[in-house]
């Protein structure tokens, strides 16, 4: 009887952890579906693409921008940001418009299509790309130094 019940738990929980997030790391980046940029202004090029699922109200994802932000000083061009938002432009873009610099961007995704294509199930979500393939998933604030060094590093 207990093995019942835990085969019939296994079925009903599994397919929910399942389905985390989308993106693997090697799978070749989505495309991303942008209504706009704010103040029409993407990020600078670079080896290393860092996207940021994002929104203006959450602690957590202020966390991670500023993790990221401080891993974008330190990589110099070898990599850029782009914040992506589904909340309105009039909404987001003034509380986002102080983040703005050359290798840092902020896409207002369009009718949530990049959150879809992506997968993003939570916020904060990041993902690192190299030649348009995934080269690391999770939460922006989690990347430490040691891992950034790892990612940027190794090809």
């Amino acid at each position: 009887m207990k093995q019942l019940f835990v085969i019939i738990f296994a079925t009903l929980v599994l397919p929910l952890t399942t389905q985390a997030q989308n993106v693997i790391v090697g799978d070749k980046t989505p495309d991303m579906h942008v209504r706009k940029w704010l103040m029409d202004t993407e990020p600078s090029e670079a080896e290393y693409s860092c996207l940021l699922f994002f929104h203006s109200r959450s602690h957590l994802c202020q966390q991670a921008l500023t993790s990221l932000k401080r891993h974008i000083s330190n990589y110099g061009d070898r990599l850029n940001l782009t914040i992506i938002t589904k909340e309105a432009y009039e909404q987001a873009g003034v509380a986002l418009t102080e983040h703005l610099k050359e290798r840092i961007g902020v896409a207002f995704d369009d009718n949530g299509k990049t959150f879809r294509y992506f997968g993003v199930k939570f916020i904060p979500f990041c993902v690192i790309t190299h030649k348009k393939r995934v080269v690391w998933c999770g939460n922006g604030a989690l990347l430490n130094d040691e891992t950034m060094s790892k990612i940027i590093t190794t090809k």
